[in-house]
């Protein structure tokens, strides 16, 4: 460099720090076989990968919280594809690629390494049905974790009724082992959030592509979760560990939706039938009043025939006894003869001498028999 030149001058240190700042915005995935893998105490694994060929050789580092939420345990001759950058490390110049994530290769390592962990997890009793939590009837309140990249929730916003649902939305990742951070993230950030209701959707894909659903920490997460969960995650063949942890799977996000839309519509079909039924009280209670104002237009008119007759019948009786009134008689010239109080009836039993009373109209005569 020529004396008097503006170029700057880096400390040995400080370039390092720079390289490092350029590389680790260069994420890339990397696929190799691991040759040899070592763990500290403290948990990070240092380990180095190669190619199939064995001509080149990285060392690689993968800190503690990340080896563990990734779910894969590293072993020599184990092919894998990390997901990290390249870094300087400043006391020895020497080039480490760390890993964020690793995930097996091919399709026979992945399925052994999910029968392995699904056996471990059955066997725990994670996956048993008597630990599965009813979805609450009309829930709200809906926390709903997905990419917002693609028709997945869309289908599934599509497909909910129109009941008042308030859905609160967390982004992230759904496709391959990657998307496992950012699942575990908006999980934990729904903890504290006022839902009624979890809904974890994606739609269907490989064993490759689903790697992230079948991570044992995210499995737990959901067996903890503090309300149902709902996983409506679509597969072929292999059931995603993580929907057969939720407490209920289903097979698509518009089946989820339906899922959720189940009780209220059930509840709208009791209304409408309360309703019908409603209806008809109504309708039997004007029959009712119908029946009544007919009875008792019937009732009055029975009871004013039944006075009307009454008053006739009185009013014959009135004139029956009228006509036979003792008193009337006497008026028209008829008598009673009495004898000891007793009506005389016949002469028979009458003899000279007895004393006989006669009445009339206006007074009494009494009187002896001479013959």
């Amino acid at each position: 460099m020529e004396e008097g030149s503006n170029q700057k001058v880096f400390e040995v240190t400080e370039y390092i720090e720079l390289l490092n700042i350029f590389l680790q915005r260069e994420e890339v995935r990397l696929r190799g076989e691991v040759s040899e893998c070592k763990r500290y105490p403290s948990g990070h694994v240092y380990f180095s990968v190669k190619d199939k060929s064995g001509e080149g050789v990285l060392s690689c580092i993968m800190w503690s919280r990340n080896y563990e939420l990734c779910g894969v345990k590293l072993e020599v001759g184990m092919e894998v594809i990390l997901t990290g950058h390249p870094n300087i490390y400043p006391k020895t110049g020497r080039l480490s690629f760390v890993a964020g994530t690793a995930e097996l290769v091919g399709e026979g390592a992945l399925k052994k390494a999910y029968d392995d962990l699904k056996k471990k997890l059955e066997e725990e009793g994670l996956f048993a049905v008597e630990r599965k939590r009813p979805i609450p009837n009309l829930a709200l309140k809906i926390g709903v974790i997905t990419s917002r990249e693609g028709a997945v929730i869309h289908d599934f916003e599509n497909n909910l009724g129109k009941f008042g649902f308030k859905i609160l939305f967390v982004n992230s990742h759904v496709e391959g082992q990657a998307a496992t951070k950012d699942l575990l993230a908006a999980i934990r950030t729904m903890r504290s959030q006022d839902i009624e209701v979890l809904v974890i959707i994606r739609g269907g894909g490989s064993l490759e592509s689903l790697q992230a659903f079948n991570n044992e920490k995210l499995v737990r997460e959901i067996v903890d979760f503090p309300v149902p969960v709902i996983a409506g995650i679509g597969h072929d063949q292999d059931v995603p560990l993580m929907a057969l942890a939720a407490d209920h799977m289903t097979s698509t996000p518009t089946a989820a939706a339906n899922l959720l839309n189940k009780s209220w519509e059930e509840y709208r079909a009791k209304i409408s039938q309360f309703v019908y039924i409603l209806g008809n009280i109504e309708d039997r209670i004007n029959r009712i009043h119908n029946d009544i104002d007919t009875a008792w237009s019937s009732i009055v008119d029975h009871t004013e025939q039944a006075i009307k007759t009454f008053k006739e019948r009185i009013s014959l009786y009135e004139r029956s006894v009228r006509l036979n009134d003792p008193s009337r008689q006497l008026r028209l010239g008829y008598s009673i003869v009495r004898q000891g109080g007793k009506i005389v009836r016949s002469v028979h039993g009458i003899g000279a001498g007895d004393i006989l009373d006669t009445e009339l109209s206006d007074g009494t005569i009494r009187s002896k028999v001479e013959k």
